[in-house]
Order: C-alpha cells, then structure tokens, then sequence
C-alpha cells in the first residue's frame, strides 16, 4: 500500500515534468512508481500493463542492493539495461518510489545521470509528499 498522499494539482505538475523530460531525453516510456507497484504517473506507451513492469523493475533495484551490500556496502544510484531494441534506467526518486525509464535502441542517452537527477529534483520540489511519510494517493 501507498504510503503517500499525491492530490490532483501535484499529480498535474509531475505529469508536466514527466512529459517535458520525455521530450528532452527522447524516452519512449517513463514510469514514476511506488515499491509496491503502484502507478503513479506515466508518459508514453508501451502498448502493455504497467504493474508488472513496476513491480519487476523494483525486484531488480533491490537485487542491485543486495548485490552492493555484498560488495561491501556499495550504494548503487542507478540500475540499466541494454537490449537489442531498448534499454531501460532505473533510479530511485526517495526510498519508496523509483523512475523507471525506457528508450529505444540499445544504448542510453548521453548524460542520463545527470537529466535523471534534474527530473528527481524537480519531482521533489513540486511535490514535497514524495519525501514525506503522508497516507494515500489521491487523484
């Protein structure tokens, strides 16, 4: 379950910002999701339910976790995939959310660490609830 409250205003800029940056950084899909799968907003399509995206895209994160924790406390700030016809970036926004990112090709964008982080940044700055321990999404 959720464990933050995004009302429709909030819910109207972080589309904005989604939209703008899918632009700028050519992404064919992006997803802005809670841990437990919820979605909470998206831009583009992939012509295919979301969730299960979601869901597996946390799996992977935290499996990267688990892997840096063996590797002696390792952080890792960005986990990616390169497939013959797309890639994926996934990148925490605070603990209980994540940006996952997908562009077509096999490589990704020049400089994705940086516009990921300027598109978190700005997510944190429009919605405080995302860094906030709230209740429910509200649309």
């Amino acid at each position: 379950m959720s464990d933050f409250t995004i009302f429709s205003d909030d819910a109207e800029k972080v589309q904005r910002l989604m939209v703008a940056y899918q632009a700028s950084v050519k992404a064919e899909y992006i997803v802005l999701c809670h841990r437990d799968g919820s979605i909470i907003a998206e831009v583009g399509s992939l012509g295919i339910d979301a969730t299960p995206l979601a869901v597996l895209s946390t799996a992977s994160f935290d499996s990267a976790l688990q892997v840096g924790m063996m590797l002696g406390g390792e952080n890792f700030q960005s986990v990616s995939y390169s497939g013959e016809n797309r890639s994926i970036y996934i990148s925490p926004v605070d603990q209980a959310l994540l940006l996952v990112q997908i562009f077509p090709g096999s490589k990704l964008p020049n400089r994705i660490e940086d516009f990921n982080r300027l598109l978190v940044e700005k997510l944190v700055d429009a919605v405080p609830a995302f860094t906030q321990n709230t209740s429910r999404l509200v649309r």
